[in-house]
């Protein structure tokens, strides 16, 4: 699964530029746009394809490179070579370039014209969406499929997600596993207890699923559950926008 994005816009984040792959539907005036953060293994063919389903159906979306140019690593890799990319992961910084590329999608500056911004995550990029509902006035609504939102404190993530959840006060929709090595179901259940005030707040757990199931690259997809989460996506956005 290599990283074979070829970016066609640039960002503007703190210190710099974070690349991003952009979809915008044909002849549709957009009032919607989606963030997309990518997982572990980047910007990947399926971030491509889940851009481009979403601008087929109406909206702009963009693909954010969150590791700014560096190289993720891949499913072959070793399982300590994705653990070191967790671990020397800062998620302050990333935090902010996602909140960087909030405002500037939603900003005159972005030319792209949308009212309103989702912020949907996948994995890794999971739980900087999840960060940007309790740290962004500029998104209208987040979907978290699969991010972890409790994990050890390190230098580098001196905050949780779980931490945040109680300043979320934006729709929120959450795709989870029911069998996650990286997930467990407390992880879940608190998640959905620290959303409880939250009347816009929906988590699902699709049974008989693995971790990604969302993604045909991966041996866990599930086709099945992977539609029926799309179908809550769009409604969801169709509802909050």
């Amino acid at each position: 699964m290599a990283n074979l994005i070829e970016p066609n816009c640039a960002i503007p984040v703190n210190g710099g530029t974070m690349d991003g792959y952009a979809a915008r539907p044909q002849n549709v005036d957009a009032r919607c746009g989606v963030l997309l953060f990518v997982e572990l293994w980047g910007m990947t063919p399926h971030m491509r394809e889940v851009a481009e389903r979403l601008a087929q159906a109406g909206h702009v979306a963009i693909v954010c490179d969150l590791f700014r140019g560096t190289t993720p690593p891949v499913p072959e890799d070793p399982l300590q070579k994705w653990a070191s990319t967790f671990e020397e992961f800062d998620d302050v910084s990333c935090t902010n370039d996602c909140r960087q590329a909030a405002n500037w999608l939603k900003g005159a500056d972005s030319g792209m014209n949308v009212e309103h911004v989702f912020a949907w995550g996948f994995c890794m990029g999971g739980r900087f969406a999840h960060n940007l509902g309790a740290l962004s006035d500029a998104v209208s609504g987040v979907i978290n499929f699969y991010g972890r939102v409790n994990f050890p404190r390190m230098a580098n993530k001196p905050f949780l997600p779980i931490e945040l959840t109680g300043l979320i006060d934006k729709p929120y929709l959450g795709a989870f596993a029911e069998t996650d090595g990286l997930i467990p179901p407390e992880d879940v259940a608190n998640l959905r207890a620290g959303l409880a005030g939250n009347k816009s707040a929906q988590i699902d757990v699709y049974p008989g699923t693995r971790h990604a199931f969302f993604n045909d690259h991966r041996d866990a997809y599930d086709a099945s559950a992977a539609e029926a989460a799309w179908n809550k996506v769009l409604s969801f956005i169709s509802e909050h926008s």
